[in-house]
């Protein structure tokens, strides 16, 4: 009976740890700095609809609320940013801090917080004090972390936001470490092969802006995209793999990785608008899902805000105010990665007797010099010494060399212009006007209005350079490489009503030859650009739902290409392994569809991977994984479809025998990965698991209160349901402009970040089954819905 006792009581006070902290979301509550009354109502997901009646009550309410619910992430991300998370979590994250204190993001978020526009600061400090007006509330019943991690959150600031808004931009542009390694793949294969490894041209590019005249036929299109390819038969004769590794080799080996976020992870969103031809309403549709790092909680919050000027409802970023992706009573917009390339690596030549000081033309300078003091917990502080040059800060130093980083994030005022203030457009006039002073990150932004209008715009500071495209590191010593300004805001890539009422875009390229500016090269492959478009041409009937459906759309063009050219090899050369026979013959009449239950799909994906590594050993060995290329498809598909002699591997003597030896390596592996031999337990399910993690739930108990996964699940990364291990759509909207009450949208766990509330994970179950769910907008049908109302009154001043 004593065991029994102590065990309840044990249970009984966890219970009431986790259960004190969940927020108050009915009732009244008194928040000091307010000067109205506001409402705040709940549906039945959790989602808050505050009613203020001003902007100031509207952004102070806002940080309340998003602090009842994300607030230890909120902490979380702002540390990330500041590099202070070995502060809670120990000696386990100090690598990650001092890359972040390297590059400064919290230095320029103080430096812009002090540059704010009255309007700015005003939405900026409200916000600040809903976040510690409940803090201040809830010191001795915190959320779940901070409890169990025995440490109390710093009041917030809008340095604070800042710092969470320059987080998402390094997660959006971050290249600096893609452009090292396309040095090193360059210098190990040569010019000529390195061009055709780092192509960019396609076929199945569908241009926006910049694309060859639009009376052009289909077939001149595609004789001038093919004509600006390198032909794979210009290159000379395999040189087979130097024993001498080149001068850049090690050096940048230490560099690779250091930052954990990087832009590879971020490719996978895809959004899209269509006019009202296309639609059953006679109004247009625009749907937008941004595929991001998957975890618990999500990084988007689904609100919708009301004020004066203000009606708007989307996806907020925790730790900021206002609304990134949304739509208000007129207007619907949302957003993809354009990939625009704003990261310059420069090397600096370090004077040997003085490493502080650097190389000028000629000369040697001084660089300046800032010590920071990392806490640690449990240990003595770090201090580490960062140098800043004429062109950001150094990021790593080897062998005399300083590796230094120039991203238009660290420029003054970059933080000060992102994306939470297009809430308030009407029209297109005024939405390309809100986008007129953001600084980044570059995005593909779609449009919609209530007149029927649809457009287009890339709107952020995207350098001009003296010489060359910043591809590569570059000399930091002379001045042929510098910035000389910024692409002017009205030649950004832009378009309004284009022909056909179609717009897609879907991280690939959106640009073509005849935009007179350099973006990028690095843009995605055109393959779920050119799917998505391809189920909306021709329709004149177009709902939301099958917007959604689009979203979940799981078939891969590239994968029903090169299952092709697998399938034709099998009839001039003999696998070895007669499963290996049985599969290829089965990709005849495959439907591209990556079905979690897909044997076919799992034998394609795997095979591309070792196609590629067999390519590429002759030049790189066992140093395949360097390449990073987001069109490497199209390469192992050109090559493939062109055959080459020069590219053919030595120790084969047929394209069809390479074909068919990557299918055997395939069938090998999956028998040991699966640890079966019957061909029919190879999932493609069980290659692509996903798993949404917690930071502190990554094992044990914690996992399975804190994490969703591992779960089987359908998509791969070339179809538009783009889905990896623990990256994929993290939301989901689709605005119906005939009537926003039918619009979309979701999220992939839930509202809070809070385990023991009811809106912990309760979408993931509509989310991974490509389940609609419909967001009330109108006052009527919010009211509908309303499940909980909370009033914050004003409180008397201290």
């Amino acid at each position: 009976m004593g065991v029994f006792l102590l065990v309840a009581a044990a249970a009984a006070w966890c219970l009431w740890i986790f259960y004190r902290a969940l927020p108050q979301i009915d009732g009244t509550i008194a928040v000091e700095g307010l000067t109205q009354r506001v409402t705040v109502d709940r549906d039945s997901w959790g989602v808050p609809h505050i009613l203020a009646g001003s902007e100031a009550d509207l952004a102070e309410a806002q940080g309340y609320v998003m602090a009842q619910d994300r607030l230890w992430q909120m902490d979380v991300l702002r540390r990330v940013a500041s590099g202070e998370l070995s502060e809670i979590f120990g000696r386990q994250t100090l690598l990650l801090d001092e890359q972040f204190r390297r590059i400064g993001l919290r230095q320029a978020a103080e430096r812009d917080s002090k540059t704010l526009n009255p309007e700015q600061r005003m939405d900026f400090e409200a916000y600040a004090r809903g976040v510690n007006r409940f803090i201040e509330t809830h010191r001795n019943r915190m959320p779940l972390e901070f409890v169990a991690l025995r440490y109390q959150p710093k009041p917030w600031t809008p340095a604070d936001s800042l710092a969470v808004v320059g987080y998402m931009f390094q997660t959006l542009t971050n290249t600096w470490s893609a452009e090292v390694e396309r040095q090193i793949v360059t210098e190990r294969v040569g010019p000529d092969r390195a061009r055709a490894l780092f192509l960019v041209d396609s076929l199945d590019d569908l241009e926006i802006v910049g694309a060859e005249a639009a009376n052009s036929t289909k077939a001149e299109k595609k004789s001038s995209a093919a004509s600006r390819a390198p032909s794979l038969d210009e290159f000379a004769p395999a040189s087979g793999l130097s024993g001498e590794q080149p001068s850049a080799w090690n050096n940048a080996q230490s560099m690779l990785g250091i930052f954990s976020n990087e832009t590879r992870a971020v490719f996978g969103s895809n959004n899209w608008v269509v006019d009202g031809t296309h639609t059953a309403s006679g109004k247009p549709l625009l749907s937008n899902d941004t595929h991001l790092e998957l975890t618990m909680p999500s990084i988007w919050y689904t609100i919708h805000l009301t004020g004066p000027g203000w009606n708007v409802e989307g996806f907020a970023l925790p730790g900021a105010p206002g609304i990134v992706i949304g739509h208000n009573d007129r207007i619907a917009w949302g957003f993809t990665n354009d990939m625009a390339d704003v990261q310059d690596v420069y090397i600096e030549k370090l004077d040997p007797q003085n490493p502080h000081r650097y190389m000028v033309n000629g000369k040697y300078v001084n660089a300046t010099l800032r010590t920071d003091r990392i806490p640690v917990r449990g240990e003595s502080d770090v201090l580490i010494d960062i140098l800043t040059t004429r062109h950001g800060p150094i990021l790593r130093v080897v062998n005399g060399e300083g590796y230094a980083l120039k991203w238009t994030a660290l420029e003054p005022g970059a933080l000060n212009h992102s994306y939470e203030w297009m809430g308030r457009a009407r029209n297109w006039e005024e939405f390309r006007e809100a986008l007129r002073g953001v600084s980044g990150p570059a995005q593909n932004a779609v449009y919609a209005d209530v007149d029927g209008n649809i457009g287009f715009i890339v709107a952020a500071w995207i350098p001009i350079r003296k010489e060359g495209h910043g591809e590569v590191p570059v000399p930091g010593d002379i001045d042929d490489y510098e910035w000389t300004g910024y692409v002017p805001f009205d030649d950004l890539p832009q378009a309004l009503n284009p022909p056909g009422g179609i717009i897609v875009t879907a991280n690939a390229r959106v640009v073509g030859p005849g935009y007179k500016y350099y973006i990028t090269d690095r843009w995605g492959a055109p393959d779920r650009t050119r799917r998505i478009y391809d189920l909306l041409a021709g329709r004149k009937d177009l709902r939301a739902e099958d917007m959604n459906s689009i979203q979940n759309d799981i078939t891969s063009i590239s994968d029903q290409r090169l299952a092709a050219i697998l399938a034709a090899a099998e009839r001039t050369a003999t696998p070895k392994d007669p499963r290996t026979a049985d599969l290829l013959k089965s990709l005849a009449t495959w439907d591209g569809r990556c079905a979690a239950d897909s044997t076919q799909a799992a034998f394609v994906e795997v095979a591309r991977d070792f196609l590629l590594r067999d390519l590429l050993e002759p030049y790189l060995g066992a140093n395949t994984s360097e390449y990073v290329w987001w069109r490497s498809n199209l390469f192992v598909e050109r090559v493939l479809e062109q055959r080459p002699a020069a590219w053919l591997p030595p120790n084969y003597r047929s394209y069809d025998e390479l074909i068919v030896a990557a299918a055997d390596q395939s069938v090998a592996f999956l028998a040991a990965h699966f640890s079966n031999p019957k061909v029919s337990v190879w999932r493609l399910g069980a290659l692509n698991v996903l798993t949404m993690d917690h930071p502190m739930g990554r094992d044990g108990i914690l996992e399975r209160l804190l994490s969703i996964g591992p779960t089987e699940q359908s998509g791969c990364f070339l179809a538009p349901k783009a889905m990896t291990h623990t990256h994929g759509p993290a939301m989901r909207m689709v605005a119906d402009l005939s009537n926003w009450d039918q619009s979309l949208m979701e999220l992939p766990t839930g509202e809070s970040g809070q385990p023991w509330t009811a809106h912990y994970k309760d979408q993931f179950a509509d989310w991974f089954a490509g389940k609609p769910v419909v967001s009330p907008f109108s006052e009527a049908a919010e009211d509908k819905a309303r499940v909980h109302r909370l009033v914050l009154e004003p409180a008397a001043p201290r």
